[in-house]
């Protein structure tokens, strides 16, 4: 079958190739069009001959094509992916940084916290406008959401256009994936029943049950083999699985403490449980590495080979893509509207949760109620995502305000007065990209 498929920041060095990695290996999706979107024309122009001689190579039947024109590759789309990054890792920096210097200190800043929300107030206009474009070119399309923070990006796209949303997350394979499952079991990966009932929000979703092909309930198996302990807290006290743990710790308070002194700098310092700051410069040498690899194939320097590039494991949008198509009926944790799926989080809030993919669209499963301490805390952070996407549509600094204050890394550490001065801070650090918040 021969469909259109739009990347929205195609110009990726890391993500694009794990895209084409897919399509290549795709039965389905050959004699489709590929058509990378992205602002940067250095970037797309070596992403889109990166990709014509992966074609090429492997003899896959697609073509690629590549434009700066976002409407022109919305224009016909069946489906779109969103893998934007506004204001690039300078921005993600000051998100860490500025809320640091305030005594807010969190490892990634992407999704929660003052981090998160700036990243939305840049992403979400962005997207917005995206979805309303496709509206008008392409309405029936359905856009696949990859960029931070996925919750309040997919909620802004759904509440401000009729296009089909779909948010994903590469955390949100594990539910499938066997292997990574059974090393915490510490059984064979054939003894595992998958995918496993997921439920939460994004970065923040727990697998409900786990259970043997015998019939056993793995999280006892759990407990005996994994020293984890966010895990062990979760699996001990709630009975579910955080199976992304890491990003857990940021909707936590308690659980977001630094080891080591704060001296100006928060970027790479060790956090509780092993966890380090996100660095922008280790980031840095990571995306020179790809960046690198990407332009000596383009460029004939280096042999094409898919073998080198990123393996594109844990990113199943091409497997959700066959599965609305070919009518398939799988199972695959994605983040869209709650409707009840999730008993004690809000009808209207994205949460992430097992969902059936075919031929009528992607639909979440009834997996009852979260543990209520659980559903507290994440009916608390919905609420300040309806806030945080409200602020980022309007520009009104008075509701940036209360979508702080509602955060709750925020609530605890900051009173109101130091709230305001740490908004004007990340406002201001933000301009360029905030314009609804500087209008005259």
């Amino acid at each position: 079958m021969s469909f259109k498929i739009t990347i929205i920041g195609g110009g990726s060095s890391t993500f694009t190739p794990q895209l084409m990695r897919l399509f290549i290996g795709s039965e389905v999706l050959q004699d489709s069009t590929i058509c990378l979107m992205d602002v940067d024309e250095h970037r797309l122009d070596v992403m889109a001959r990166l990709s014509k001689k992966l074609v090429e190579k492997t003899g896959a039947s697609l073509k690629v094509e590549a434009t700066t024109d976002r409407r022109e590759s919305l224009t016909d789309a069946d489906f779109v992916i969103t893998a934007i990054a506004v204001g690039g890792v300078d921005a993600w920096e000051k998100d860490i940084e500025i809320p640091a210097k305030y005594g807010i200190y969190m490892p990634v800043c992407d999704s929660i916290g003052p981090g998160g929300i700036m990243r939305a107030f840049r992403h979400i206009p962005v997207l917005v406008e995206m979805a309303k474009e496709l509206e008008e070119v392409s309405p029936k399309a359905w856009v696949f959401n990859y960029t931070n923070p996925v919750t309040a990006n997919c909620m802004a796209m759904i509440k401000n256009s009729n296009v089909n949303v779909v948010g994903l997350c590469t955390c949100s394979s594990i539910p499938a994936n066997p292997g990574y499952l059974a090393r915490w079991v510490g059984v064979d990966p054939s003894e595992i029943i998958t995918p496993a009932p997921a439920a939460g929000l994004n970065h923040c979703a727990a697998i409900l049950r786990l259970r043997l092909r015998d019939g056993r309930d793995a999280f006892p198996l759990i407990r005996k083999n994994v020293s984890n302990p966010v895990i062990r807290l979760f699996l001990d006290e709630y009975n579910v699985l955080p199976y992304c743990w890491g990003h857990w710790t940021e909707f936590f308070p308690f659980l977001c403490k630094l080891e080591e002194e704060y001296r100006g700098r928060l970027q790479g310092l060790r956090m509780n449980f092993g966890i380090r700051v996100h660095d922008m410069k280790e980031s840095a040498k990571r995306f020179a590495k790809w960046e690198k690899i990407v332009r000596d194939m383009a460029a004939g320097v280096r042999d094409i080979s898919l073998d080198v590039l990123p393996s594109g494991e844990a990113v199943l949008v091409v497997d959700i893509i066959e599965a609305l198509v070919e009518n398939r009926n799988e199972v695959y944790v994605v983040n869209t509207l709650n409707r009840g799926a999730i008993e004690n989080l809000p009808y209207d809030a994205v949460v992430e949760v097992s969902s059936t993919v075919g031929g009528y669209g992607v639909t979440p499963l009834h997996v009852g109620k979260l543990p209520g301490p659980l559903a507290a805390v994440l009916s608390n952070h919905v609420e300040a995502q309806k806030l945080t996407v409200e602020a980022a549509l309007t520009g009104d600094k008075d509701i940036a305000f209360q979508a702080l204050l509602q955060d709750p890394q925020v609530a605890a550490k900051l009173k109101p007065d130091q709230v305001k001065m740490l908004l004007e801070e990340l406002l201001n650090a933000h301009a360029d990209y905030l314009p609804r918040f500087f209008k005259k």
